[in-house]
């Protein structure tokens, strides 16, 4: 399948969904055209089972008097994060780049994470991404300023491989549970260390580094295996879908 050509209007109309990681602050979506935010609506969960997503898009929608038909791209944060939050979060920008016919952009959150995290301080030093924790490992993965990109995809690794990777002159963004392990490592090597934030003008920030990518193709980063599936996998010897 080929993609939509790209929008050829000087201001496109573009929903920005950052909603990966509901404990970071500060999930949010927001509509924005010529560089400017028409309406923008923060995630707040008040409860477990509680559909926030697409009651904030509707908003959205409503506030700047546009509707989903009008959309000429549909920007997302992909993760990781919490498997459920961007599970919904893909699906849902998904369904709106099928309706509109928008073209649709992923963007790694880690990128979003360090255009919100660091967006004031005008960094030039490397920068080390670590999230998506589990006991002692977590998902990281070095970004290059001069390059503007990251040096690799990223992995979920534990302390010892976090040691190797973790050099002097570094800015380590972290998720609040950093694995104790690693958040030692990096206290001991005095590398700064800077709590990870996240939020949908970070995410309409890596606009630039997003990847076009097909409605069918478009998946999340999930760092391991769910949960969900090793449980499935334990108890009847396959996961959901294996042949």
């Amino acid at each position: 399948m080929t993609l939509p050509s790209p929008v050829t209007t000087a201001e496109p109309l573009i929903l920005a969904l950052e909603a990966t990681n509901p404990n970071v602050p500060a999930p949010g979506v927001l509509l924005a055209s010529g560089g400017r935010v028409l309406a923008r609506r923060a995630l707040v969960e008040q409860g477990r089972h509680d559909d926030v997503l697409l009651p904030a898009i509707s908003e959205l929608f409503a506030e700047a008097g546009r509707s989903p038909g009008d959309l000429d791209e549909v920007l997302v944060s992909i993760g990781p994060g919490g498997f459920t939050a961007t599970r919904l979060a893909v699906v849902a920008a998904a369904m709106l780049a099928e309706v509109s016919r928008a073209l649709l952009l992923a963007a790694p959150t880690g990128r979003v994470a360090i255009e919100t995290t660091l967006q004031d301080l005008n960094n030039k030093r490397p920068v080390v991404v670590a999230m998506a924790t589990k006991g002692d490992s977590a998902y990281v993965a070095r970004f290059d300023p001069s390059r503007g990109t990251f040096v690799d995809r990223g992995a979920s690794i534990g302390p010892e491989a976090f040691s190797s990777l973790l050099l002097p002159g570094d800015v380590l963004v972290f998720e609040g549970h950093m694995p104790e392990k690693m958040h030692k490592i990096a206290k001991q090597r005095e590398i700064e260390c800077i709590p990870m934030r996240l939020s949908a003008e970070g995410l309409l920030a890596s606009r630039s580094a997003a990847e076009a990518v097909p409605i069918e193709a478009l998946r999340p980063i999930y760092p391991r295996e769910p949960d969900a599936v090793t449980q499935w996998r334990r108890r009847y010897g396959r996961a959901p879908g294996d042949a």
